[in-house]
């Protein structure tokens, strides 16, 4: 699994997701991707696999996420 994409713009192969601005999980092992490209600071999106090195903080994130919605359904 590679976290490197290609620049669209200038061509530039080292840009690496781990470095992004945002991101969208599209299901458990896989997202997209938003980030700025260092040499030409183009937007690149990317749908990727999520890095190992994120999936931890990500499926945290989505317990907090359900959590903070489940607690507030009575408030409705």
């Amino acid at each position: 699994m590679g976290a490197m994409v290609t620049c669209p713009a200038c061509g530039a192969g080292d840009l690496d997701v781990r470095t992004f601005e945002s991101m969208m999980v599209l299901r458990p092992n896989l997202a997209l991707f938003s980030l700025a490209c260092p040499h030409c600071a183009a937007t690149v999106s990317a749908i990727q696999p999520i890095p190992s090195s994120l999936r931890e903080e990500v499926q945290f994130a989505a317990i907090e996420l359900g959590a903070g919605m489940g607690a507030h359904e009575g408030n409705l």
